[in-house]
């Protein structure tokens, strides 16, 4: 005869938990306003090394310094970083690593992996709304750019070709200034999205495709 196994089911209210996983999205999300990767189509690009981080935490093989030591070299090793890192963003990426390892040793086993996923997808939707905003915020910027130094859209489509109307009233219909779209443009056009990159790149960023991959 089998003897019989009982496994002690641990109760953990997910929600007692929320204010934490609020404040560790948040340290985390303060540090990805530093990191390079404004936009992008995967969540994978867009979570940089807080995705790495999050891995690690499921495992319980990490410790805070450890973790955060892991993170930093991903950081740094991405190009665009140009091997820089603020020390604000370094402070809120330890102080989130220190804070959700530390909520996981309170949470019993079987809750960890809803922790994380709470942090991971409420991050990820920040983020990308972050992303879009900042988009939008550039192509404004392309658009009092090309006022300036136009005018009107008829001045616009005099220098770029095509009818007034396509880049609409007040220029409103200016898409962003993509790679592709500066692949794509020939004479004048080609011109002003190259002069607006370069003053983007002297204000410490650089045009992307409107969803990087």
């Amino acid at each position: 005869m089998r003897t019989p196994v009982f496994v002690r089911v641990e109760h953990f209210d997910l929600e007692s938990a929320t204010p934490e996983i609020e404040v560790i999205r948040d340290c985390f999300d303060r540090y990805l306003d530093s990191y390079p990767v404004k936009s992008a189509r995967s969540k994978t690009s867009l979570m940089g090394p807080v995705g790495k981080v999050l891995q690690g935490a499921r495992t319980g093989k990490w410790d805070a310094e450890s973790l955060t030591g892991y993170a930093l070299n991903i950081h740094l090793s991405n190009p665009k970083a140009k091997g820089y890192i603020s020390q604000e963003a370094r402070q809120a990426l330890r102080e989130g690593i220190g804070r959700l390892l530390g909520l996981l040793k309170k949470v019993p086993v079987t809750a960890q992996d809803k922790v994380v996923d709470r942090i991971d997808y409420g991050l990820y939707f920040v983020r990308r709304a972050k992303g879009l905003e900042w988009l939008e915020s550039v192509r404004q910027e392309f658009i009092r750019f090309l006022r300036d130094r136009y005018g009107t859209p008829e001045a616009l489509a005099q220098a770029w070709g095509g009818k007034p109307e396509e880049y609409g009233a007040d220029f409103a219909k200016v898409r962003y200034p993509s790679k592709a779209m500066f692949a794509e443009a020939v004479g004048q056009k080609k011109t002003d999205i190259s002069e607006f990159a370069l003053q983007a790149e002297l204000k410490g960023y650089e045009l992307v495709e409107e969803e990087e991959v």
